[in-house]
Parts: C-alpha cells; sequence; structure tokens
C-alpha cells in the first residue's frame, strides 16, 4: 500500500537510499563542467540551450537506479506516479520515444501492463514530466515522479506552472512569464537542454519533501567534504507533436562534495556564485540545511588552494 504523503518519514526516505559504493568511486563527474554557476542576478535562470548529444543517459548506475524505480512505482505508487487522462495521447507519444532510444541503445523494452507514462518511466534512469496546455496556461496533467527533488507530487499535480514552482525564490517575478512564453513557442522537433545544482548532506534519491521539511539535523564537515552531496538535474525539454504538449525529461546524478577536491576551480565558481545571492535566495537554496555554517567554510579552504 503507497503511503500517504503526511505519513513520509525520514526512516521511510532512507529506507529506499541508494547504495553509495558506486557513487563514491565513480570519481569526478563530467558533468561538473557543465553547471553553470555565474555570480549574477538575476539569480533564478532558465539557462536552456539547445541539444547537441542524446537526450536520455544511461549510465554506470543504470541497474541498480532501475531497481529502485521499480520499487518505488510498486511500493509507494500514489507519490510517484500521477495522471489526468487528458494527457494518455502525450503519454503514448512519450512510450513511442523512449522505446525508440532503448532500441537504438540496444536497451531491454519498456515492460508491458502499465500505462503508457509508467511503462516508460519504468525502462529509463528519468523522471517524466507531461506538462498539456489547457485553460490559458500549462499544467503537470502526467508524471512518473521517482526522484524528485524537494517537491511533492501529490502537491504539484494538475497545477499551472506558476503553481509549480511556488516557492522558488523570486519565480514569480523574474520567470513566471517567460517560462510560459517560453513554452508557447516551442516548435516540433525542437529540444532543449538545462543543469541545475543543489548540495545536500545526505545521497537520497528519493526525497519528495518541501525543504522546510527535509531531514537534516545539526552538521559538521569533515575535511573530504562528508556529510556532503552534490545533486545535479540533468533536463530535458520537447514538444511532442501530436499531441501538443511538452515532455520533461530530469535525469538526477549524484557524486560526494569530495569530488571538489579535485576541482578546485568549480569550487571556487560554486563559492562564488553563493556569496552573490540575496537573503531570498539564501533562505530558499541554503537556510533550509544549514548548509552556509557547515559547507561554506569548506568550500573557502577549497578555492584558498587553487
Amino acid at each position: 500500500m503507497s503511503t500517504a504523503e503526511s505519513e513520509i518519514t525520514s526512516e521511510l526516505l532512507w529506507s529506499y537510499a541508494p547504495d553509495t559504493s558506486q557513487y563514491e568511486a565513480a570519481g569526478v563527474p563530467l558533468w561538473l563542467d557543465e553547471l553553470e554557476l555565474t555570480p549574477a542576478p538575476p539569480h533564478v535562470k532558465m539557462l536552456t540551450r539547445s541539444l547537441g548529444k542524446d537526450w536520455l543517459i544511461a549510465d554506470q548506475f543504470r541497474d541498480t537506479e532501475i531497481t529502485l524505480r521499480h520499487r518505488l512505482l510498486d511500493e509507494q505508487h500514489d507519490l510517484v506516479f500521477a495522471m489526468n487522462p487528458v494527457a494518455d495521447d502525450a503519454a503514448v507519444e512519450t512510450l513511442a520515444l523512449v522505446e525508440q532510444w532503448l532500441r537504438s541503445n540496444g536497451l531491454p523494452p519498456a515492460p508491458d501492463g502499465y500505462h503508457p507514462l509508467e511503462a516508460a518511466g519504468r525502462a529509463i534512469q528519468e523522471d517524466l514530466c507531461l506538462m498539456v496546455p489547457r485553460d490559458g496556461s500549462w499544467h503537470l496533467d502526467g508524471a512518473v515522479l521517482c526522484f524528485p527533488s524537494f517537491w511533492s507530487l501529490t502537491e504539484k499535480f494538475g497545477r499551472p506552472t506558476i503553481d509549480v514552482h511556488q516557492g522558488v525564490a523570486h519565480y514569480n517575478e523574474e520567470l513566471a512569464p517567460r517560462v510560459d512564453r517560453f513554452f508557447d513557442r516551442m516548435r516540433s522537433g525542437q529540444t532543449v537542454w538545462r543543469r541545475n545544482l543543489s548540495v545536500k548532506p545526505y545521497p537520497l534519491l528519493f526525497v519528495p519533501l518541501p525543504r522546510r521539511a527535509q531531514p537534516v539535523g545539526d552538521l559538521s564537515t569533515t575535511e573530504n567534504g562528508s556529510p556532503f552531496w552534490l545533486r545535479s538535474e540533468w533536463q530535458t525539454l520537447q514538444l511532442l507533436p501530436r499531441s501538443g504538449a511538452i515532455l520533461f525529461t530530469i535525469k538526477l546524478q549524484l557524486a560526494p562534495a569530495r569530488v571538489l577536491l579535485d576541482r578546485p576551480d568549480r569550487a571556487a565558481d560554486l563559492l562564488a556564485m553563493y556569496r552573490s545571492w540575496d537573503d531570498e535566495m539564501v533562505r530558499y537554496k541554503i537556510a533550509s540545511n544549514n548548509l552556509a555554517p557547515a559547507f561554506i567554510p569548506w568550500l573557502e579552504r577549497l578555492a584558498s588552494e587553487q
């Protein structure tokens, strides 16, 4: 039986924690160089770029993450899957695209016996969100969201873009109108990508909680950056030609903070970005997880050594 949102506990989240040894042994991730860490306002940016490589990723963590996705969809279905029938056509299109990608990469097909969107979400590492144009806005009307970053599908499902991003610092005044215009102007065959970054004191993939409810206590940072982890989302957006919906994919990638020991230049960039934030952005990104007193001094030491 799926857990109700009100019943989510720290123990439940940790029961779905991945084996971190694979991530710790992987070394410095190539995606560090894709991060946009420019220290300048506006602090919230779309930063979308035309896609110049494959739109989905199959990496060395595929087997582990696919297994976890199946487990979440089996055990916590109501928390990680939601569909409005208005998005069914878009779901069929999505599955066709995923099946094509799986074939071209020599990977097993999506499993039978599930809703098309759920079948697609069980076959790849990415989460899938369908944004459907209706009632004068774009609505989140379909999703497989196994690895959410501090938001709840049950809270956001069916809502327009401005409500989906409720609580994001500076979103309403800086990004809300631009995001809707960007969606309105997307054309078939156009795929764009972006990447974000957060730093968290745990290696969890499944975090369907608001930032204020994260499982964080008092923290101190060791010489190698423990217990902090870099958490990055590789995101793509494309317009589905038949349904007119937008398919938004999210590939969550983790690396222990200690990879910055080998990249003090990126540590310095991250520190400069943190220092450029105003109070609202600090409260949104840092204050809720004690990052400022625990992690930033460690970054300062790394940056001073480059």
